[in-house]
């Protein structure tokens, strides 16, 4: 056994109360960081000699349990006019303290040094107050007070953080598109999974060969040859690249069909390039970027920036894909970087199969509407993820050879299943 969850202390922050021409009623008091804000009203309210809520419905044991600090991500303070029953509004301030020893009260209240009163007096004081105890008002003893607040929160103790540990291997890297495949299949699939990432070797780290990268870069370099320098007069209609010019390239590359399926792999061409940010308009014509001269020669990061161009949802860098569709996605990536998928054409069937391993509290995919497999997926979504995904792919054929999934693509979607690369690490 290998697993071994960490021990770990909670964070503590000190929220000091003071009130101008009051000090006798200035306090400090200890919690955990981010703890709800009631617990600070709850505190002073004790420490000022009233119930700790202002109802009498929350009376009694209240005990808080010690999950609800971790709740929220930002320390929480009340306003002045949040701790109700004061005839004073106390400035309130935090700053962050050193954790308390094991042991001491989860929650404790002490007075501020200017709230100290003389030798004597303190005494006197509190037996004034003392007289009449049902109705006076409580003096302000620390360690009764503290005794109290322990009574309701417990003590200081250490907690188990398994929140790296929640499915999965974590040599798998995070964020990545495998690790969303990983949370979103049944248990039995994830294990069988992860042997099979260890077994396809899937998380190498060692620098394969680059010298068929520029396979993957011929139908890029292809339109970028196309704009050269001066770029390319937009189209009146769409404002990017004319019809024409797109299909011919698409023929220039052997990728030949129907006028359908070249009209349409031209237009996925240009839709990929503007994606990635390789093409852009100017002063009425289609011109290639800085960044797309950077394309011109394989480097060992091309494939990575291909990936990356590859994983990027059509909102850009932000991914707003719904976990669903990225799990999806991620089937697609791994059937092209595990080898099991020869041909774009048997990518359809292979995401079908593949989904039926998705947990249960996840929509399945229904294709009993009739309709090709891609249009079966698309019904399952509103985003359209894998299609695009797969349609990225088939743009880094090879000449001549459409959709035939090469050694250089198989290392692009590896890449890309394992997150790619940011993309201020794009240039290649």
């Amino acid at each position: 056994m290998t697993i071994q969850i960490p021990v770990r202390m909670p964070t503590f922050m000190r929220v000091e109360l003071t009130v101008d021409g009051r000090p006798e009623l200035d306090r400090a008091i200890d919690l955990p960081t981010g703890s709800p804000h009631h617990w600070i009203v709850e505190a002073y309210r004790l420490s000022v000699g009233l119930e700790p809520h202002e109802s009498s419905e929350h009376d009694g044991l209240d005990r808080c349990h010690h999950d609800e600090a971790y709740a929220y991500p930002w320390p929480s303070r009340p306003g002045a006019d949040e701790i109700p029953g004061l005839p004073h509004d106390p400035v309130i301030g935090i700053r962050s303290i050193e954790t308390p020893p094991i042991g001491t009260p989860w929650l404790s209240v002490t007075s501020l040094p200017s709230a100290m009163e003389p030798p004597g007096v303190a005494a006197s004081s509190a037996d004034e107050r003392s007289s009449g105890w049902l109705t006076g008002e409580a003096p302000f003893r620390e360690d009764d007070v503290n005794r109290e607040l322990l009574r309701r929160h417990g003590v200081v103790q250490p907690f188990f953080d398994d929140g790296g540990l929640w499915f999965d291997d974590p040599h798998l890297p995070s964020p990545s598109s495998i690790k969303t495949l990983a949370s979103a299949v049944t248990p039995a699939r994830r294990l069988a999974l992860l042997a099979h990432i260890d077994r396809t070797d899937l998380l190498r780290s060692a620098a394969p060969d680059y010298g068929d990268a520029e396979s993957v870069l011929a139908s890029l370099t292809r339109l970028l040859d196309l704009l050269g320098t001066m770029g390319a007069v937009q189209d009146a209609e769409s404002g990017w690249l004319p019809e024409a010019e797109s299909d011919r390239v698409v023929r220039s590359l052997g990728w030949n069909g129907t006028p359908d399926e070249v009209r349409s792999r031209g237009q996925a061409l240009v839709s990929f390039a503007r994606r990635a940010k390789l093409i852009r308009r100017f002063k009425g014509k289609v011109v290639a970027t800085a960044r797309a001269r950077t394309l011109r020669v394989a480097s060992p990061l091309t494939l990575q920036a291909l990936a990356a161009m590859v994983a990027a949802g059509d909102g850009g860098w932000r991914d707003l894909r719904s976990t669903r569709s990225r799990a999806e996605e991620a089937l697609v990536l791994l059937a092209i970087a595990d080898g099991t998928a020869a041909h774009v054409d048997d990518l359809p069937n292979l995401v079908v199969e593949g989904s039926r391993a998705f947990a249960e509290s996840d929509a399945r995919v229904d294709l009993d509407g009739g309709g090709t497999p891609w249009e079966g997926l698309r019904g399952a979504r509103d985003d359209g993820g894998v299609g695009r995904v797969v349609e990225s792919i088939a743009l880094l054929s090879a000449t001549d050879a459409y959709g035939t999934i090469t050694a250089a693509m198989r290392e692009v979607a590896r890449h890309a299943l394992l997150g790619g690369v940011p993309e201020d690490r794009y240039d290649l």
